[in-house]
């Protein structure tokens, strides 16, 4: 399960490479991390960073109302990225099911 936190540059985080990413490294790699509200895609424990995005960003990548506050949208986009796709088993069209039939006829000649 992926956790979505606000970036406060408060609290270090480590790199999926096993770095420390104090609130410095990620100001030097992130210049405007503080200037606009980001946030980092972490694990259930809030330990590694894997991934830093702004939240406006994310709003419009996933159709998030821009009424929100900062924490219901967090909330909401998270909610959104833990939803497991939908499986959609199609049928088989007719030519598949004839291109498998003849697949497995031409290995049981083999």
């Amino acid at each position: 399960m992926k956790k979505l936190e606000k970036y406060t540059g408060e609290k270090t985080y480590m790199f999926p490479n096993g770095k420390l990413a104090t609130p410095e490294e990620v100001l030097q790699q992130f210049s405007a991390a503080l200037e606009f509200v980001h946030v980092v895609e972490t694990d259930e424990n809030g330990e590694v960073m894997f991934a830093f995005n702004n939240l406006s960003a994310l709003r419009s990548m996933y159709g998030i109302e821009q009424s929100l506050g900062e924490d219901e949208a967090i909330a909401a986009i998270q909610e959104k990225i833990n939803t497991p796709e939908p499986v959609i088993e199609k049928e088989p069209s007719p030519e598949e099911r004839i291109a498998a039939a003849l697949e497995y006829q031409n290995l049981l000649s083999m």
